[in-house]
């Protein structure tokens, strides 16, 4: 049986099955260890992915350069991390991220599941601590805080109480530059 081969930066992985579709399961084995289920839905922006020790929801963004090749750049959900010129290949196929600059990034909290705004606790333009509780969602008939993963400024709530939001949704958009 053939396995796919694909690097992300320094990572190899090796898939059992090519993911295709919107939503799957696949057993991977990533850096030689042993072979785990990943589950992985598409979503309005990019992926979650669901591994044995936790779920991770990645935004993808592309744009071509000047050769008009598409590079893309990788951000994950929930924190302030960006993958820049990280060579990711599928099979014999590279694709180099796109280098995003130095520019500051406003975090994009995102909603992880459907759900409905139940109360929020910040207004644009404050300034907010790591981990302070930014609204209350209610999701699977049980409320959740949704937290800064970063100190910065509220630089726009885009829900209101009340409102239902889906998988993927932007909540608040946060400036961690200005703290």
């Amino acid at each position: 049986m053939s396995h796919l081969k694909s690097r992300v930066g320094s990572w190899t992985l090796i898939w059992e099955s090519t993911p295709k579709g919107l939503k799957g399961t696949a057993r991977v084995q990533v850096q030689g260890q042993e072979w785990v289920l990943v589950h992985w839905w598409r979503d309005l922006d990019g992926i979650q992915i669901l591994l044995p020790h936790g779920a991770y929801g990645y935004d993808f963004v592309r744009e071509p350069d000047e050769q008009g090749q598409f590079q893309y750049a990788v951000l994950q959900r929930q924190v302030h991390h960006e993958w820049a010129r990280v060579p990711v290949s599928y099979g014999d196929e590279v694709v180099l991220p796109v280098n995003r600059g130095t520019k500051t990034k406003l975090s994009r909290i995102k909603a992880q599941m459907p759900g409905k705004i139940v109360r929020l606790l910040v207004q644009e333009g404050q300034k907010v601590e790591k981990d302070q509780p930014l609204l209350v969602m209610e999701a699977m008939k049980m409320e959740n805080q949704i937290r800064a993963p970063q100190a910065g400024q509220v630089t726009h709530v885009k829900v209101s109480e009340g409102q239902a939001v889906e998988t993927g949704s932007e909540l608040i958009l946060l400036d961690p530059s200005v703290d």
